[in-house]
């Protein structure tokens, strides 16, 4: 069946005061017969996150990504160092989705809904900093996938600025209209990245309550030491965490319908990964 690729647009918004909106790029294509592969054209499959801007050789517009074996990322981009976030096809056996996230980006969150007419991807993380890093400039360098599988990035030239004080926020949104006799097809990609500037963490103190909010065993935790797992006493009814900072001490409540809980540690000079600590209560 013949079908016809209308245009794919890609708009980066940056929400924080003194940011400019990137202008809108288009591209055009035609494409012939269905592929076995889902992608079906260029899309917008994640971002790279780096700190400095991304200078191409003569000649180029994008990085052609490597696939490497690696825990943190399937893919990697030669001479370029980065976080990774993104959804991609593989296209080996019957192929599989996998989805993509670098060791120091949190609360990262999948959601695909399925619409009449063609499908929209939702991603969102949040990049923790230390305050004392103070204000930095991000480029989130978008990511696309070929209908071939094949991965690659081009450059960010603008650059997101962040502030201490307050929560920096970019987001891509790219759309490709595939033309089709009985109706159109649209998908949409829509990607969020949020920056927050964190106090570090001093150490952290799990509570282990009952029901008449006594505590029962208290265990102590310090940057970067959290468990995989922790089995609470069968008497405990929730959990209070105390997570303390130089300035403040931030608690939060975990019910037993809760399977894990999270703290944060310093990966690196100033990005905060975040550690996580399953919960396998008792019956």
């Amino acid at each position: 069946m013949h079908k016809k690729i209308i245009a794919m647009c890609l708009c980066l918004g940056l929400f924080l005061s003194g940011c400019q909106l990137a202008q809108p790029e288009e591209t055009k294509t035609t494409q012939g017969e269905t592929l076995e592969s889902p992608v079906q054209m260029e899309r917008l499959a994640g971002v790279y996150i780096t700190l400095e801007p991304i200078v191409l050789e003569a000649g180029t517009d994008r990085i052609q990504a490597q696939k490497v074996s690696g825990e943190d990322s399937r893919y990697a981009f030669p001479g370029v160092e980065g976080l990774l976030l993104g959804s991609f096809w593989i296209p080996e056996g019957e192929g599989f989705w996998s989805m993509e996230c670098s060791r120091g980006m949190s609360d990262a969150s999948y959601k695909y809904d399925t619409l009449e007419n063609g499908q929209v991807l939702t991603i969102e993380a949040t990049l923790y900093l230390t305050k004392e890093a103070g204000p930095q400039v991000y480029y989130l360098n978008p990511v696309y996938q070929g209908a071939e599988g094949e991965v690659y990035l081009k450059p960010d030239d603008f650059g997101t600025s962040t502030s201490t004080e307050a929560i920096a926020s970019e987001n891509l949104t790219a759309t490709t209209t595939i033309e089709q006799e009985e109706a159109d097809v649209v998908n949409t990609t829509d990607i969020t990245v949020n920056f927050i500037h964190v106090d570090l963490s001093q150490g952290l103190t799990v509570l282990e309550m009952d029901e008449n909010h006594q505590i029962l065993k208290t265990h102590t935790f310090t940057p970067g030491e959290l468990p995989e797992s922790l089995q609470p006493l069968a008497e405990t009814a929730y959990i209070l965490t105390e997570e303390q900072t130089a300035s403040d001490t931030h608690r939060a409540i975990y019910q037993k319908e809760d399977t894990y809980f999270t703290a944060l540690y310093l990966m690196d000079d100033m990005v905060c990964a975040q550690a996580q600590c399953s919960l396998e209560w008792q019956e």
